[in-house]
């Protein structure tokens, strides 16, 4: 919302009780509408980086919490816009635990020929013995 210094002398004038003691052109309430006009565009600023497909400023912030840039795209090699929509992609992922998703999600970030695995062995249950083992030595680490 675009505010002015005239839409705050204004707002701080009719703050004031009526009277007398009080003009609208008072120089302290033109003196205060600058610094509150200030505070109120870099409000604005900060809800836009709230968003990650419009952050510009925080855009550092965002890509260190969601662990970006990762090994599929070095840093350094994506502009402004590609980081906010890989970002965006990250953020607001909606998927689901089956084979298709992840293939889909492979392919976006540049991996088309990735391949997964099944490993139908059975699974360590509670009614499993005591001496099966939970894993299979190579999966141990």
């Amino acid at each position: 919302m675009d505010v002015t210094n005239d839409d705050y002398i204004r707002l701080l004038s009719a703050l004031l009780p009526p009277g007398p003691a009080w003009s609208a052109s008072d120089p302290a309430i033109a003196g205060a509408a600058p610094s509150l006009t200030r505070v109120h565009q870099r409000a604005d600023a900060l809800m836009r980086e709230l968003d990650p497909r419009t952050t510009t400023e925080l855009i550092n912030r965002w890509e260190r919490l969601c662990g970006l840039p990762d090994e599929c795209i070095p840093a350094g090699t994506q502009t402004l816009r590609q980081r906010q929509q890989r970002l965006d992609a990250k953020v607001n992922l909606a998927g689901g635990i089956n084979e298709d998703f992840y293939l889909a999600q492979l392919a976006a970030l540049g991996r088309p020929d990735a391949t997964i695995t099944r490993y139908d062995k059975s699974t360590f249950t509670c009614s499993s013995a005591c001496t099966d083992a939970v894993n299979a030595p190579e999966w141990r680490y």
